[in-house]
Formats: structure tokens, sequence, C-alpha cells
């Protein structure tokens, strides 16, 4: 089957619709049972907000299976259990999630959990088997470590967007603009059955995110919760874990890295802060990058903005990388990483100059100006 736009655009109209309609009645759920985040003094918000976001991307995903199903029989007739693993993984993962936002689950437990839906994912087939290289050289991964990359991938997407979910609209909009990244990447690599079924879950994505984003923008209708956040990750780790496993690409999953570039580099850039602090590398902090922008005197929808853009840019590098020669892709992705590190330290002296005294002093939590999701807890990994 060949990807055309119009095919797309009109699967994507659809769930962008009914994920409007889905995210309206997950926020009179979330009023009608009373699933609140209340204002308290550490809130910035004054009136209590809907809990329930998570539920309507979940709905309006739900939404998009169902169209798809009705509109591509023939590809359903042979994509059609990878298509029911997915859905099955995303009501899981979302219910793992919701449970923590309801009566929340230590670190450890959350992580556990997800560590199961990751392992059932790749016992259901959708993994990462070889790893390509060089022009059309492939390594086969055997079983082991086939299920430590899958399950690695897994976990470290849902838990990347978890920790972006900082601000109204951040995660949900970062989600549209990998998800459709996602989609152009699909429409360039061989149109193999797995890479269109890849494109058709990114599309999907894209459509219930920005079916929720409707309602989350600052000031936020609703927030989505562990459940929509965790739900979101797992979603995009797995449009491009369909996408790229099956193609004779370099390093199979480089490109959609570099789409997901940023709530990656965020994740991995605070696990190691914490750790060179000799901190709980669980443990939350106000260092994530949004808050040092809103500390340096941004607003909230600035750094929304800013941080869109920033996925953006990685997005189209992304899709341009796909039609690229091998060796361009160490080069690129040396420089995407060294300019989010120069991004970083050029924080660290505005930060320092901000101060005075040629040093960091580190902000207390608290609440964030502005901040929707869960402001009175800091984000963290888990």
């Amino acid at each position: 089957m060949t990807l055309t736009v119009p095919m797309l655009a009109g699967l994507f109209l659809a769930t962008a619709v009914a994920g409007v309609g889905a995210t309206r009645l997950s926020i009179w759920l979330s009023h009608r049972l009373g699933i609140l985040d209340r204002p308290d003094p550490r809130k910035s918000h004054r009136e209590p907000v809907a809990y329930l976001g998570g539920l309507g991307i979940l709905l309006g995903f739900a939404a998009g299976v169902f169209v798809l199903v009705l509109s591509k029989p023939a590809l359903v007739a042979t994509q059609g259990g990878p298509l029911l693993t997915v859905f099955l993984g995303a009501v899981l993962i979302f219910l793992v999630g919701f449970w923590d936002d309801v009566r929340p689950v230590p670190a450890w437990g959350k992580l556990l959990l997800q560590i199961g839906t990751a392992s059932a994912m790749w016992f259901a087939g959708i993994r990462v088997e070889m790893v390509s290289y060089g022009f059309d050289q492939a390594v086969d991964l055997g079983a082991l470590v086939s299920y430590g990359i899958t399950v690695g991938w897994y976990v470290g997407l849902m838990n990347a967007m978890n920790l972006v979910d900082g601000l109204d609209g951040l995660a949900g909009g970062i989600a549209f603009i990998v998800a459709l990244a996602l989609v152009g990447v699909s429409m360039i690599i061989m149109p193999s059955p797995e890479v269109v079924l890849g494109a058709f879950v990114a599309v999907i994505t894209a459509g219930a995110a920005l079916g929720f984003l409707t309602f989350n923008w600052h000031p936020a209708k609703t927030f989505m919760g562990d459940g929509g956040s965790l739900l979101l990750g797992f979603l995009l780790a797995t449009a491009a874990l369909i996408s790229s496993t099956k193609t004779p690409t370099l390093l199979a999953l480089s490109i959609p890295l570099v789409a997901l570039g940023l709530p990656l580099f965020e994740t991995v850039f605070s696990f190691l802060r914490r750790a060179v602090q000799r901190r709980h590398p669980f443990r939350p902090d106000r260092r994530h990058l949004h808050y040092r922008l809103l500390d340096l005197g941004l607003d909230q929808r600035r750094v929304v903005l800013f941080l869109h853009f920033i996925t953006a840019f990685l997005g189209i590098n992304s899709i341009l990388l796909a039609a690229a020669e091998s060796r361009v892709l160490y080069l690129n992705v040396f420089f995407l990483v060294l300019g989010l590190i120069i991004l970083i330290e050029n924080l660290q002296f505005l930060e320092r100059r901000r101060n005075g005294n040629g040093e960091h002093e580190p902000q207390p939590a608290g609440p964030v100006p502005g901040a929707g999701e869960k402001p009175a807890r800091e984000k963290q990994l888990l």
C-alpha cells in the first residue's frame, strides 16, 4: 500500500475531530466524578481543573483506529494483529499512568509496570531485531539484546514525555510535532506494510494530541496527567519502532531519535546532572529546561512556543535525514547534540549573570507561574 497525503490527511482530520469531542467528554467526566486537580496555596491555578485529559487522548486514538479499520480493510487483513497489539498496549499503559494519578505509585512500582508493558510489546513482535549500518548492511541483535533495546526504548520515551509535561500545551504540542515528523519519515523510507502501519499509528497519534491540545493550551481546561503523558510516549515509541525496524537505514532508530531529541535529551541530561550532583536520580527538581526558561523571565507561552520550535526543527531534520546518505547522519546528529549542549551552557551563563555571583543558586521547589501539569510536585523521571 502506498502512503498518500490525502489518505493521511483524512485520517488525521477524523481523529482530530474525534479527539476534540473525546477530550470535551473527559472534562465532563472529570467534573462529574470529582477527578480534579484542586487549587491550593502552592498551585498556580485558582479553579479546579479536569484531570482526565489522558482519557480524552486514549478515546481519540481509539476513534482513529476505528476509522482506520473501516477505511483500510486490506491493511487490517495483513496488519490487524500488530494494530490490535498497539491498541491493547495503549490501554494498558494509560491505566498504569491513571493509577498513579489517582493513587500515587512508588517510582519502582511504576517502572516495573512500564517494563511489563514494554515486555508485552516485545513478546508480541513489536521490537528491534536488527541494526542496519553503512549501505544495506545489517547485524542481527539476538533475543537478549533485542529485548534490552526495545524495553529501554519504550521506558525511555514514556518517561521522556512525562518529564516534559510541565507546562500547559508543552507535552501535547511536542507529541503532535514529533508524530507528524514520523509520518514524514515513513513517507520517504521503504513502503513496507510495517512502515505503512507505523505511519497510520503516528498520524492517529497526531490527531489525538491535537484534539487534546485544543483544551490544554494556557490557561488549560484539562491536564493529561501521567496517564496521558505515558500514553503519548508509548504511542510515539511504537510508531517509531514499527516504521524503522524493517528499513535499510543507518542504525534503524537514529532517525526517529533526532525527531524525539528534545524530550530524550532532557531525560538523559536530568539523569546525568543528578548523578554528578550525587542526588537521587528520580528526585524532582526545577532544573528542567522549561523551568529554567521561566526563571529567566520568559512567560509560559513563549517558553512553550520556543520548545515547540526546537522540536519542529529537529523533526524537519529527521525527515531530511531519511533521504540522506548514511554518513551524513553521523555528522548531523553530532551537531544537533552539540547545539543542545551549547543551549544548556548559555542558559547556565545567563543564570550566573542574573544571580550576579558567578554561581547558580538552585531555586526551591514550588509553584511554577502559569504551569498546568501537577504544579504541586515537579516532574521527575518516573
